[in-house]
């Protein structure tokens, strides 16, 4: 497998290239359009603990927690992940890939739009006790439940999702297509449960467009916000969205690549380790015009290292089943497309208890 990546880069901290392109817009701060933002430290914390949800009962509103620890590579993001999307976003295809022990990694899940071929995927959502998946309750609300193929209402079974832009009303999941029935995934909502993708050391390869709204009928503004982003496994199990999980007590989530003002070409990436927050304001072209190749690498070695690259424009090539040693050294180096500006973005901590 070939990438079409320029090797003219321009590698920066991202304090650099702040200076003097420093701006607010509607509250978030922006600063220089790049190809690469480059995390590194980001395993400098060491160790740490969240609260876990370890039981939940949608007719009392119950929700028990447990102190669990975190530490080592990546930590808390060394723990196993699911992917999250929400349109409007037109998917090609997507790659899970994990390493060998040589320096060359496996493919382990692949879904390519045009083919409908899902290898090892599975879609879901908040959709539960809608459609014969999951459950939903006065209490909790939704919870995981496999979903449609337009990633806006739930599904009895699993399903691949369509060749096609899904609206600013989709908002759906990525899990294995591995059953979680052995208790190993933690506490799980009655329902449908797929397992999580695997770390610490991993490498995701996305093709993805994100095509603006179309005005609403009523007249509406539409959510004209796309994003991807990825959590700790626990928080889509539990409450995805609101109190009853991991996620007010720092267990981790990655923004990756996010449209946070509507309407807006700018897409940032952030780390959300409640009440701690880090990301580059530097940020990437949103590909409203059509799709790109995106990789990211989250990488225990020296620190702990967190990449989103965008590698180009789409060219029509399906991800490998493999990549070779020399590809994921590639994949892992600074550098870009057009013009190859690289934002080096180091994670400062604060000590533990802070």
């Amino acid at each position: 497998m070939t990438f079409n990546i320029k090797k003219a880069i321009l590698a920066l901290v991202s304090f650099d290239l702040c200076k003097d392109k420093g701006h607010d817009e509607l509250g978030t701060f922006f600063c220089s359009q790049v190809d690469q933002v480059l995390y590194t430290k980001v395993s400098g914390r060491g160790s740490g603990t969240y609260e876990a949800v370890t039981f939940m009962d949608g007719n009392t509103s119950r929700c028990d927690k447990a102190t669990r620890a975190w530490s080592g590579e990546l930590a808390p993001f060394n723990e196993p992940i699911s992917l999250h999307f929400h349109g409007p976003l037109h998917f090609k295809q997507v790659a899970f890939y994990q390493p060998n022990g040589d320096g060359s990694y496996s493919r382990k899940g692949f879904y390519h739009a045009q083919s409908q071929t899902s290898e090892g995927i599975t879609f879901m959502g908040n959709f539960g006790g809608t459609a014969g998946s999951g459950v939903f309750t006065n209490a909790f609300g939704n919870s995981l439940s496999f979903v449609n193929s337009h990633g806006d209402g739930g599904a009895a079974d699993p399903t691949i999702l369509a060749d096609t832009t899904v609206s600013d009303t989709a908002d759906f999941s990525m899990f294995t297509d591995q059953k979680c029935d052995d208790g190993s995934c933690g506490y799980i909502q009655p329902g449908a449960a797929s397992r999580r993708f695997p770390g610490p050391n991993r490498m995701f390869l996305f093709e993805f467009a994100m095509p603006h709204s179309p005005p609403n009928a009523d007249g509406a503004d539409p959510n004209d916000k796309p994003a991807l982003w990825l959590l700790n496994f626990r928080i889509p199990y539990t409450q995805q969205y609101d109190k009853c999980s991991c996620w007010d007590f720092g267990c981790g989530e990655f923004d990756i690549f996010e449209v946070v003002n509507k309407h807006d070409e700018k897409a940032l990436s952030t780390f959300h380790l409640n009440p701690l927050g880090f990301g580059d304001p530097n940020y990437f072209r949103r590909p409203s015009d059509g799709p790109i190749k995106v990789a990211l690498f989250m990488d225990g070695n020296d620190g702990g290292r967190v990449s989103v690259k965008v590698l180009g424009r789409s060219d029509g090539a399906r991800f490998g089943g493999s990549l070779s040693a020399g590809e994921v050294s590639e994949l892992k180096k600074k550098s870009g497309s057009g013009g190859g500006v690289v934002s080096e973005y180091q994670i400062n901590w604060p000590a533990v208890g802070v």
